[in-house]
C-alpha cells in the first residue's frame, strides 16, 4: 500500500465548489469534501484548477529540434520530406535519443502524462530512430506513458510496397504500440492499407496513419480507409491523422466520407500547428486554412482530438511541445464558439485517451489512475484560453514536473 496523498480544495471544470482528491496506490481513491488523510501528504491547492493529464496523441519526437540543421524556406510538405530525408541519413541513435528526450520532457512539463509519437523507419534512417525511442520509453516509463508508432513508407517510384512491409514489421518487432504508415503518399494506396491492416491483425495492434495531408481533393484515402476499417473488423481501433484534403472536396463528397468515418469508428487527429503552416502554399487569396473539417466531423459523432505534431523542424517550425496550445489553436482556426471551449479541453484529455485505447484509464473520476495536472488558475472553465502555468504534473500520483508556483504549495520539485 502506497502512502496516500490528498489534493485539498481542488477546482475542476463542471464542479460548482472545491473538492478534495484522495490518491492511493497511484489511483484516485475518492473525490469529495473535507476528506480525511491523517497518514498521508496533504497539498492545499487553494482553489486551483485540476484536469486529467494532457494526452499528446500525435507528435514526432525523432524529428524534434532539427530546424537549425536544415534549409526550409519553401515551407511545403514535399520540401520538408526531402530535407528530412537528407538529415536522417546522418542521424545516430544517440542524436535521436538526445533530441527526443528534450522534447518529451517539455511535453511532460506542459502537463502531458501520455505521449504518442510517430517514428520514421525507412531506408534513410532504418531502425535507428525506433531503437532510440524504445530506450527513451523504458527510461521514462514511470514519468510518462510513451507510445511508439512506426511511420514506415514505401520507396518513391518503386513498383510495390516491399520496403513498407519490411520496415513496418521490423519496427513492430522492436515493440511498437500501433501500426503506422502514410497511404496517401504510397505508390499503391490500397496495397499500403492492406499491409497495415494485415500487420496490425497479426500482432494484435491498433492502426494510426497519416492520411490525406494534402490540398488536393483527389487525395481522399480516408474514404478507402473507412471502407477497409469495417471490412477488416477494426471499428474503434483506427486513428487517421491530418485528413486535410477532406476540406478541399465539395460538401456532398465530404458528407459521404464523414458518414463512413463515423460508421467505422475512426478517430481523427487535427494538427493545426503544422497544417496551417504547410497547406495552402500554392493558393492565391483566399488561402485555405489547411485543417480538416473539425466541426462537421464532431457533429457526425466522430471522435476528433487535436495534438502538437512536429516541434521545431521543417514540418513545424513553431511548435513548443505544449499540447494545450494545440487546443487553443484548434478553437481559433476551427472557429469554435465560446460555449464549446469545454470540448477543446476534452480534445487534449478525454478524447485522445479514448482514441489511444485508454478511455477506462483516464479522467478525473474515482478508480482512474491519478494522472493529473494542477493549473495556476482558479477559473477551471477558461484553461484553454488562458493556458496558465502548469503548477504540478502527476503521473500515477507521483509528481513528475513542477512550475514556479509549486513552492507556494510547499512542493519543492518533482519526485522523479
Amino acid at each position: 500500500m502506497g502512502t496516500p496523498r490528498l489534493l485539498r480544495n481542488a477546482n475542476a471544470p463542471g464542479w460548482t465548489s472545491p473538492r478534495d482528491i484522495l490518491i492511493q496506490d497511484g489511483r484516485i481513491a475518492r473525490i469529495g469534501e473535507r476528506l480525511p488523510c491523517d497518514d498521508g501528504a496533504v497539498i492545499d491547492l487553494r482553489g486551483r484548477a485540476v484536469v486529467p493529464g494532457l494526452v499528446e496523441a500525435h507528435t514526432h519526437l525523432d524529428k524534434a529540434f532539427t530546424l537549425s540543421r536544415c534549409v526550409s524556406e519553401e515551407g511545403t510538405l514535399s520540401a520538408a520530406i526531402r530535407e528530412m530525408a537528407r538529415l536522417k541519413r546522418a542521424m545516430t541513435v544517440e542524436d535521436v535519443y538526445r533530441r527526443a528526450e528534450a522534447c518529451l520532457l517539455r511535453f511532460v512539463a506542459s502537463g502531458a502524462t501520455t505521449v504518442r509519437t510517430h517514428v520514421d523507419v525507412d531506408p534513410a534512417i532504418e531502425l535507428r530512430g525506433m531503437e532510440a525511442l524504445v530506450r527513451l520509453r523504458e527510461r521514462y516509463r514511470e514519468t510518462v506513458r510513451l507510445q511508439l508508432v512506426p511511420l514506415a513508407r514505401s520507396t518513391p517510384g518503386a513498383g510495390d510496397e516491399a520496403d513498407y512491409r519490411h520496415y513496418l514489421r521490423a519496427a513492430v518487432s522492436l515493440g511498437a504500440d500501433a501500426v503506422g504508415g502514410s497511404p496517401t503518399r504510397a505508390n499503391d494506396r490500397a496495397a499500403h492499407l492492406r499491409i497495415a491492416f494485415a500487420t496490425a491483425a497479426e500482432f494484435g495492434l491498433p492502426v494510426d496513419l497519416h492520411v490525406d495531408e494534402s490540398d488536393d481533393p483527389a487525395d481522399l484515402a480516408l474514404e478507402t480507409l473507412a471502407d477497409l476499417t469495417r471490412a477488416e473488423g477494426f471499428e474503434g481501433r483506427v486513428v487517421a491523422g491530418h485528413c486535410c484534403s477532406l476540406a478541399a472536396v465539395d460538401d456532398r463528397v465530404a458528407a459521404r466520407v464523414i458518414e463512413k468515418v463515423a460508421r467505422a469508428g475512426i478517430a481523427v487527429a487535427t494538427l493545426p500547428l503544422c497544417n496551417l503552416y504547410l497547406q495552402g502554399r500554392h493558393d492565391a487569396q483566399p488561402v485555405r486554412r489547411g485543417i480538416t473539417r473539425v466541426t462537421e466531423l464532431l457533429a457526425a459523432g466522430v471522435n476528433v482530438f487535436c495534438a502538437s505534431d512536429n516541434v521545431q523542424d521543417p514540418f513545424g517550425p513553431y511548435g513548443r511541445a505544449d499540447t494545450l496550445e494545440a487546443a487553443w489553436l484548434t478553437g481559433l482556426t476551427a472557429q469554435f464558439p465560446p460555449s464549446a471551449r469545454s470540448t477543446l479541453l476534452d480534445m487534449v484529455t478525454i478524447r485522445p485517451a479514448q482514441a489511444l485505447g485508454l478511455g477506462a484509464d483516464h479522467g478525473l473520476e474515482g478508480g482512474r489512475p491519478a494522472d493529473l495536472v494542477v493549473m495556476e488558475s482558479t477559473s477551471a472553465e477558461g484553461l484553454v484560453v488562458d493556458r496558465p502555468e502548469r503548477v504540478l504534473v502527476l503521473k500515477a500520483g507521483r509528481i513528475t514536473a513542477t512550475g514556479p508556483s509549486a513552492r507556494q504549495l510547499g512542493v519543492e520539485g518533482p519526485e522523479v
